[in-house]
């Protein structure tokens, strides 16, 4: 039996506004990026983490959104601003998958 598993849309209450970097244009000027508003997921619980070069780095926050925000398009960095308070920097994106194969919802570390 392959199906979808559930997300918790009730716990998604703290607005947010998220930017993603885009590639860099030809003349030099800056990457013109993806933007999402709208409701999060928001767990400011700090870990620990080991990035992709082995340091390890204290998270701020974790972030959970429905769906996939960034459809189609390779992480390359962002920022985020949550219930606007100061931007911080996104250090990782994940896309957790139902058993179907699609994409339940979008996690997102920020430092």
């Amino acid at each position: 039996m392959v199906g979808k598993l559930r997300y918790p849309e009730w716990a998604d209450v703290t607005p947010a506004t998220i930017v993603f970097n885009g590639e860099p244009t030809e003349d030099g000027s800056d990457p013109v990026g993806t933007t999402w508003t709208g409701k999060v997921n928001l767990s400011e619980k700090s870990r620990r983490v080991q990035d992709s070069d082995g340091r390890w780095i204290s998270l701020a926050c974790v972030i959970h959104v429905k769906g996939d925000i960034l459809a189609g398009a390779e992480f390359k960095g962002g920022r985020v601003t949550v219930a606007g308070l100061t931007e911080r920097t996104i250090v990782d994106l994940k896309r957790p998958r139902n058993p179907d194969g699609t994409v339940n919802h979008t996690r997102i570390e920020v430092i």
